[in-house]
C-alpha cells in the first residue's frame, strides 16, 4: 500500500510518501503564511523526487488538528480534494499523537501545543502511542501536575534548522486497519471554538 502523508497544522509543513511501513519520501519545512501556495507544489515535488504519481497512492494520512485554524483548514482541504477526486482512502491522525510518536525514554509521553493564555492543546499517550488521556484543551498548570512523563512540545524546536523527528511509521503501522472515511465527512479538530465565535457569544451573552 502506498499512502500519502501531509500535516500543516502546526509549526512545520510535512510531506511524506510510504509503501506500506517504509518511508520512501520525507520533506518537512518550517510553516508560514505562505502555505497555501507552498502546499500543493510540496506534493507534487515529493512525487517527482521519487518517480510516482499522485494517483499511484492507496491512502492518504491528514493531520487534522489540533493547531492553527488556517494551518488545519488548508491541509484538510487539500487532503480531502485529493482523496475525493481520485477515490482514495483518507484517515485522519491527531497532531499531538503525531507528536507523541517522538522517542523518548518514558512509558508517558505528554504532548502539547500553545493554545496562548496559559491554555494547551495536549494529549498523553503510552509508548505504543495508546490513549492515556484523550486530546483536549486545558490549563497548562493542571498538566504540569503529571509525574513520570516526557512533554514534547513544539516550542523546543525553532523551526528553522531542527525538526521534531516523528516516527510516522510507527503512526501508520497503529492506523492502518482504520477504517477510511468518507473526503466530506473528514472535518479539522481544532479542540476548541475560534477567537471570532467565542468573542460573538460573549457580545451575545451581554445583550
Amino acid at each position: 500500500m502506498i499512502s500519502l502523508f501531509l500535516d500543516s497544522s502546526s509549526h512545520q509543513i510535512v510531506v511524506g510518501i510510504y509503501r506500506d511501513l517504509e518511508q520512501i519520501y520525507l520533506n518537512i519545512e518550517k510553516n508560514d503564511n505562505q502555505l497555501s501556495e507552498r502546499l500543493l507544489p510540496m506534493i507534487h515535488a515529493a512525487f517527482d523526487a521519487v518517480s510516482m504519481k499522485i494517483n499511484q497512492i492507496d491512502r492518504i494520512y491528514i493531520v487534522n488538528g489540533p493547531g492553527s485554524f488556517t494551518g488545519i483548514r488548508i491541509g484538510v482541504t487539500i487532503a480531502k480534494t485529493i482523496a475525493w477526486a481520485l477515490k482514495k482512502e483518507i484517515i485522519p491522525i491527531s497532531e499531538l499523537e503525531l507528536m507523541a510518536s517522538t522517542h523518548t525514554e518514558t512509558m508517558k509521553n505528554i504532548a502539547l501545543i500553545d493554545a496562548r493564555r496559559n491554555y494547551v492543546y495536549a494529549g498523553i499517550y503510552d509508548d505504543k502511542l495508546n490513549v492515556i488521556q484523550k486530546n483536549s484543551y486545558r490549563l497548562l498548570d493542571e498538566l504540569l501536575k503529571e509525574k513520570d512523563a516526557t512533554f514534547i512540545s513544539m516550542d523546543t524546536f525553532d523551526f528553522e534548522t531542527t525538526f521534531p523527528k516523528y516516527d510516522i511509521p510507527k503512526l501508520i503501522a497503529k492506523h492502518q486497519n482504520d477504517k477510511p472515511m468518507n473526503p466530506h465527512e473528514v472535518k479539522p479538530n481544532y479542540l476548541k471554538r475560534t477567537e471570532a465565535e467565542e468573542n460573538y457569544d460573549s457580545r451575545s451573552n451581554q445583550e
